[in-house]
């Protein structure tokens, strides 16, 4: 995509349909993060590579790559063909079928810990199953969870997430069912060794906190906590739904060379479609092995989706040592550009990055660790990635943009010429 003067972009038909859509669907989306988009939620007619078309005929570089999986960027060939293949053979939901073992091969090939695996479709399912299986490979109950680490919405675990908020993160939630959560601060290995004992089943943590705003693990910190929950007989579960096949083949724990008991996987793995897998060592994964969980899906293991993976994880085994290194590179790329650009214009801007992902951030000009997140104006945020989307980029409205194997040079020398402009035009807000 070469760079070229772009028109301001108008919202007709998004706005149309929005008008539409709150008639009967709840404030017109189907997550509530999309209505954050300003200023209208756009409403998508179709993609292609790293390029997304909404209904008024506006083209932008997308960086949400659909909240993260898409690895491989939009209708890539090998996923297609996969899907129109598999299609052909009928749905054949619920059933038995040979794609499941071959997708559970290729997890045990890439993914350090993944000896057995099953499937669901989201990674709040994959979180649940895998504090299940944590609860009955141990016989207790008791979990321990991280500040600002996201691991779904059931009321059981979806506590802390914002900074300031040690309670539910939605109206509606049963406080009791968090009960048995002790949450600790993400990156102090001194404060989970005060409260970690072998009265645990499992500490949960996101192995690097793309989600709270792109944060690396601290030196040591990975390890220290593999080293006390060993000691104590806990179960190490990774929540490497953002980070699996994302920050490299085998995830966050190939990254940061520390591998879990288990691992919940999901996004980049289905390459756009819905699967998600909880993976682990034989020894752990033995309580569903041997029926003591009961495990249960209409969709798990959905042929569509199975496809669709396994085609995805092919694509990455035989091109990784290519597409890692290249979108890491940009990545990096985007957030030292925000970075000089926001230092020039003495703007209280900074950008994170972790992989092939970057947070931007508002209202402060470093983000050093996540008890900084206090510090971020998230208001503010909103305006700019509205500025960014006028000028053809389409981050996340909270900051957060994906690379994607489909991103090429020109995407990204358009996108640093528009992440000037973009902040030049935040700059007079």
């Amino acid at each position: 995509m070469q760079t070229t003067q772009r028109e301001t972009p108008g919202f007709i038909n998004s706005r149309q349909y929005r008008e539409y859509a709150v008639r009967h669907l709840a404030n017109g989306v189907s997550s509530t993060p999309r209505t954050a988009q300003r200023p209208v939620p756009v409403a998508m007619d179709r993609a292609r590579d790293a390029i997304l078309t909404d209904v008024d005929g506006n083209d932008y570089i997308d960086y949400t790559m659909g909240y993260g999986p898409l690895i491989l960027g939009h209708n890539p060939p090998e996923v297609v063909a996969a899907l129109k293949a598999e299609i052909d053979k009928g749905f054949r939901t619920a059933s038995v079928h040979p794609g499941e073992g071959r997708l559970a091969e290729l997890i045990a090939e890439t993914v350090p810990c993944g000896e057995i695996s099953s499937f669901v479709s989201t990674g709040t399912e994959a979180v649940q199953l895998a504090l299940r299986i944590a609860r009955a490979a141990t016989g207790r109950t008791r979990i321990i969870k991280f500040r600002a680490n996201y691991h779904g919405w059931f009321d059981s675990v979806h506590v802390a997430n914002a900074p300031g908020n040690d309670g539910p993160g939605s109206g509606g939630q049963d406080p009791k069912a968090s009960e048995n959560i002790t949450v600790v601060d993400w990156g102090d290995a001194a404060a989970l060794e005060k409260v970690i004992s072998s009265d645990y089943a499992a500490v949960i943590l996101e192995a690097a906190a793309v989600n709270a705003g792109c944060f690396a693990p601290p030196e040591g910190f990975l390890q220290a906590v593999r080293d006390l929950t060993r000691k104590h007989g806990v179960v190490l579960i990774f929540d490497e739904v953002i980070t699996g096949y994302r920050l490299a083949l085998g995830g966050a724990q190939e990254m940061f060379g520390v591998t879990p008991d288990i691992a919940v996987l999901g996004k980049a793995i289905g390459a756009g479609m819905p699967i998600s897998a909880v993976t682990g060592s034989r020894a752990v994964m033995q309580a569903l092995v041997d029926g003591r969980v009961m495990h249960r899906g209409t969709f798990n293991g959905n042929p569509l989706s199975v496809s669709a993976a396994i085609a995805c994880v092919e694509r990455l085994q035989r091109d990784g040592a290519q597409i890692y290194p290249r979108m890491t590179a940009q990545a990096a790329a985007i957030q030292a550009h925000i970075n000089t650009e926001a230092a020039a214009l003495d703007l209280d801007v900074c950008a994170n990055g972790v992989g092939s992902a970057v947070q931007i951030f508002t209202g402060v000009r470093q983000m050093a660790n996540i008890a900084d997140l206090a510090k971020a104006d998230r208001s503010r945020i909103v305006r700019l990635t509205e500025m960014l989307m006028m000028n053809g980029l389409m981050p996340l409205p909270r900051g957060l943009m994906y690379l994607s194997a489909a991103h090429t040079d020109g995407d990204i020398e358009t996108t640093l010429h528009a992440l000037s402009k973009g902040l030049h035009a935040y700059a007079t807000l």
